[in-house]
């Protein structure tokens, strides 16, 4: 498996993904002082740049107020590569002033100092900082908190919830199941949306082939985990995540109720056309409803396969360290958090962090049904962050590996984990 890791790993650094995945306050402490127009700030986003034009727009209102220019650069990767680009761009000494950053990079970002803490802009900006604080989840401000000090605010996140083509459970006779469904009774639904129309099988569930944020959702439901909370020691080969991993596969070789994942087909697209009635993923695939007129679809928590646990990501704009114009930085990371300029730029597949903004759009949008489980609850601490080490470039690669494994090549589950574990664990060894 190390071949493979090398292979995954250098093909990935080479391969191109494209991700993504009001207070009433939009004046920051910078506006209140003499326009600076001689100063011009690099903003680092991750993506295709579909939404740069709207981005530089927003921005134009941040230049009309302060006279800070700012120029934006979108790099189209996973969010393990956009970071690596990132940090190669700091360590070449490029011009880099703030950057969009999600918890995959967080803990690398500040263990190598790459981010500024913002603790003085906080003391500076007591309402504006409050105006996040008092309406994110404080689980979701803990990932950008190291040691007393504070390296961002939460800006926007994603849990895992199962989706569902009601058409598909329509002709099954079903309706969407209960919150607290569990293990035996999804089976069930997987029985009764296993079928053939037109000579060409549908399936009930498209497994998270390539996802590593949603196989975990599956795990930590299982009372798994990919790693140990401190990420010094790999659980990926732990009965309660074994027996998951073995549960999607039979999903496929056993029961027959998922397809065999294919590289270049869209699991998104399978749930539309109804090839596939379920499939769990956050709240990303809105905007692919959304841009193809569908609305028959409906969200649900995971099944309690031994318990009810969500899973979240959280990112937020931070500010780099090596910036020549740090107060301005920092002024522009927090002018950006807050509520006005959220709203106006995260679209149907975020969820804004400011829990008031969540239930006003998602609410507004009502796609899909059911879509208030995108944002209930998320002011509290029943949400538990994905595994996010480091180490997390290396660690995504041995995961995706070994499930593509597991799902593609049905290799034996648990000799696969012990492998993967043994990978990842001489890897996570730095953090003991």
């Amino acid at each position: 498996m190390r071949k493979r890791l090398a292979a995954s790993l250098l093909a990935a650094s080479m391969a191109v993904m494209t991700v993504i995945g009001g207070s009433g306050v939009n004046i920051v402490s910078a506006a209140e002082k003499a326009p600076k127009s001689d100063v011009t700030l690099t903003l680092a986003m991750c993506g295709d740049g579909t939404t740069k034009e709207s981005l530089d727009e927003l921005l134009g209102e941040y230049t009309e107020q302060t006279g800070v220019k700012v120029e934006t650069i979108f790099i189209a990767s996973d969010w393990g590569n956009y970071c690596t680009k990132i940090q190669t761009m700091v360590g070449g000494g490029e011009d880099l002033d703030c950057a969009i950053l999600a918890i995959e990079g967080v803990s690398k970002f500040i263990g190598m100092d790459i981010a500024a803490p913002i603790d003085d802009w906080i003391e500076a900006n007591p309402e504006l900082a409050e105006n996040v604080i008092n309406d994110t989840n404080p689980e979701h401000q803990k990932v950008f908190q190291k040691d007393g000090k504070t390296y961002a605010l939460p800006f926007s996140f994603n849990n895992v919830l199962m989706h569902f083509n009601t058409d598909r459970l329509e002709e099954a006779g079903l309706e969407l199941p209960p919150a607290d469904w569990d293990k035996e009774m999804f089976l069930e639904y997987c029985e009764k949306l296993t079928t053939e129309k037109d000579g060409v099988k549908q399936y009930a569930v498209a497994l998270p082939y390539g996802e590593y944020f949603c196989t975990e959702a599956w795990l930590i439901n299982n009372n798994g985990a990919y790693m140990n909370e401190d990420f010094t020691e790999s659980t990926i080969n732990s009965p309660e995540s074994v027996e998951m991993f073995q549960l999607m596969q039979d999903l496929i070789y056993k029961y027959g109720y998922a397809p065999v994942p294919e590289e270049n087909v869209s699991a998104i697209e399978q749930l539309m056309n109804g090839q596939c009635a379920m499939g769990s993923w956050g709240r990303w695939p809105t905007a692919n409803y959304i841009a193809s007129d569908f609305d028959s679809v409906a969200v649900q928590y995971l099944p309690s396969f031994k318990k009810n646990q969500q899973i979240f990501g959280v990112d937020g704009i931070f500010t780099i360290a090596s910036s020549k114009h740090l107060e301005e930085a920092k002024d522009l990371a927090g002018w950006m958090s807050q509520q006005d300029f959220a709203g106006k730029y995260l679209t149907a597949g975020n969820i804004p962090a400011l829990n008031s903004l969540a239930q006003e759009k998602i609410d507004s949008l009502g796609l899909p049904e059911n879509c208030e489980i995108f944002y209930k609850d998320s002011n509290t601490t029943d949400y538990k962050s994905v595994s996010a080490p480091p180490q997390y470039t290396e660690c995504s690669y041995i995961v995706t590996t070994a499930l593509s494994e597991i799902l593609v090549n049905q290799a034996d589950v648990q000799e696969t984990l012990d492998q993967a574990a043994e990978e990842m664990n001489e890897i996570l060894e730095e953090n003991r």
